[in-house]
């Protein structure tokens, strides 16, 4: 009896946990079967052992007479019972060998294409908390078939837009471009996990492959490799990983990767919150000093940490820059073809001003992560600052075209346009990013910026009233307002004054070099991106053109442009319009 009761628990259990996992139900539930047919085996053993089955029904085993006893026929039949439920068990263990799985890659037509998305895993684990686990997870697959060379995947962004949609396969696919669909789940268990995932055919809905992971947490790379290699496989794609080939997959204290996705999707969100992100990636390296990824993410932090945070708290972080730095070479030293890293470090040459460096860590970057837009981003500012604007524009719209949802690319773009002149498009892009996160402060101050460039005032007023957030009040906003529709005439109050040394275009705008150039060379002491933004005010046609030939002939603007050591970059790549070298060591504007 005992024997047929724990291998037909063992047969009911793999069905329950098949379809408790069909209807992505909380892993508890298994957990609480499993404890159930545990608790009943003694009880089981305990009532065979105490009572009888007879013609008569269930009686004590002391009151059947044994000359009647029909024990023997009934550990016969027990014996057939024990069989059927081990013939069950063998085709169970066969199915899930073989069938159960669908490991196998169905057959794709030459016409599907080799495009995907990468839709957010489903978080089943008990706690919400893990949310930010499983959206890690998701990311960490779709980096992985960013990096197979032929394969076409949609930014993350896109896909992250229908998280929580109840949405139809073949909608979203036919919105993200994209000819098939990768969906899955995640449960995780202290340092266990189960990764669920199946590629989808979009057009009809047939699944191409699916596959359930139980792992521990330590392999989780080598799950994400797995799967990457199967879509590979399915959409028929070479896998020539770029940066990864030779390589060989480590493992990971699931604690560090814990604390390594928490600060990441932190750094996402931006804000203050950008704090805990480093607070979380140097615990993170604390334990594994080896973990590049921590490293690239936390010199990425530090870059953009200064535009979310008080001047008390930039000056309590100290070397913000060297501490950047270090990271991105620390990232590099322990793996120089890892694309984050990279990237960190041409982020930190541009704000050290090496242009050219720059530049090569940037095209090195996407070399190995093409499709990157976070890369395309960063380097379109690169080209954008140094007057290089027909060559940012195809990096600008590709970028674009990977990710439409980020406000931050729309601003980058929307830069590129004003240093080109077209003032329609660059409307376009802002009304998009407003529309995306309408109290976003970058977007806003830009939006602002363009209704003074065209001298707007009323609006502009109109667009301060209805602003959520801004930087700084809006009492002192309408007083830069005021002062520059008077006429930017007399000395400024200390608290306009203050705004418009953060915001030296609106100067610009007013015509007043003497207070433009004084707000330029006070950023020199600040964060380095600060410094190199106004630039973009030399290059842009806007104000008279009077103004703009005084503003870039004067002495103290030559200075600028040489601290910035743009001259240098200039005669490796070619001038700027506004720029002409004269002899081999001196130059121009005009």
């Amino acid at each position: 009896m005992g024997v047929a009761y724990v291998v037909g628990a063992w047969v009911v259990l793999q069905i329950v946990d098949f379809v408790l996992d069909a209807i992505a139900a909380p892993n508890w539930i298994v957990q609480a079967c499993i404890l159930v047919a545990i608790v009943g085996l003694p009880v089981v053993l305990v009532v065979a052992w105490v009572f009888e089955l007879t013609p008569e029904g269930i009686k004590r085993d002391s009151e059947v007479d044994r000359t009647e006893s029909i024990a023997t026929g009934t550990g016969r039949k027990m014996d057939r019972v024990i069989i059927g439920f081990l013939v069950l068990a063998i085709l169970i263990l066969v199915g899930e060998r073989f069938l159960g799985s669908d490991s196998t890659i169905a057959p794709m037509s030459e016409e599907m294409g080799s495009t995907i998305a990468v839709l957010p895993f489903v978080n089943m684990s008990s706690s919400q908390e893990q949310e930010y686990f499983s959206d890690g997870i998701t990311e960490e697959i779709l980096n992985r078939l960013a990096s197979i060379r032929g394969l076409q995947v949609a930014a993350r962004t896109s896909v992250f837009s229908f998280k929580n949609q109840n949405q139809d396969i073949r909608e979203i696919a036919e919105m993200l471009g994209v000819q098939t669909i990768l969906e899955g789940s995640v449960r995780r268990s202290e340092d266990e996990v189960r990764i669920t995932a199946q590629l989808i055919r979009a057009s009809d809905g047939f699944h191409l492959w699916s596959e359930t992971y139980d792992r521990k947490l330590e392999n989780v790379f080598a799950v994400q490799d797995d799967i990457a290699s199967r879509i590979a496989e399915a959409l028929q794609v070479s896998m020539g990983v770029a940066g990864q080939s030779g390589t060989v997959i480590r493992t990971v204290d699931p604690e560090v990767y814990d604390l390594y996705l928490r600060a990441r999707a932190i750094h996402r969100q931006r804000g203050e919150g950008l704090l805990e992100a480093i607070e979380l990636f140097e615990k993170a390296l604390a334990i594994d000093p080896e973990f590049a990824p921590a490293w690239a993410g936390l010199s990425h932090t530090y870059n953009v940490i200064p535009n979310y945070i008080s001047v008390q708290q930039y000056e309590d972080l100290g070397d913000i820059m060297g501490k950047s730095l270090a990271a991105a070479q620390q990232a590099l030293d322990l793996d120089p073809n890892l694309p984050s890293a990279i990237h960190a470090m041409a982020n930190n040459l541009l704000f050290s001003f090496e242009w050219a460096q720059a530049q090569q860590h940037y095209l090195k970057a996407l070399e190995l992560d093409p499709d990157s837009a976070d890369i395309m981003e960063d380097y379109v500012s690169l080209l954008t600052f140094a007057g290089q604007p027909d060559i940012a524009r195809p990096f600008a719209e590709r970028m674009i075209e990977l990710d439409p949802y980020v406000p931050v690319f729309h601003n980058a773009m929307i830069m590129l346009l004003m240093v080109e002149g077209e003032t329609e498009l660059k409307e376009k892009h802002i009304q998009i990013a407003l529309e995306i996160n309408p109290d976003l402060p970058n977007i806003q101050l830009t939006q602002l910026g363009n209704l003074l460039v065209q001298g707007r005032f009323d609006e502009a007023r109109n667009f301060v009233t209805a602003m959520g957030e801004i930087r700084v009040s809006k009492n002192t906003t309408f007083k830069v307002l005021d002062w520059l529709a008077s006429g930017a005439r007399g000395t400024p109050e200390p608290e306009v004054m203050a705004v418009l040394d953060e915001i030296p275009t609106y100067i610009y705008l007013a015509g007043r070099y003497d207070l433009w150039i004084e707000a330029v060379e006070s950023a020199a002491d600040g964060w380095p991106e600060w410094y190199i933004s106004p630039v973009l005010d030399l290059y842009a046609p806007i104000g008279s053109v009077e103004n703009r030939h005084r503003f870039r002939s004067e002495p103290r603007t030559k200075e600028y442009l040489e601290s910035l050591r743009l001259p240098e970059f200039w005669r490796q790549e070619g001038w700027p319009d506004m720029c002409q070298p004269v002899g081999e060591e001196d130059f121009e504007c005009a």
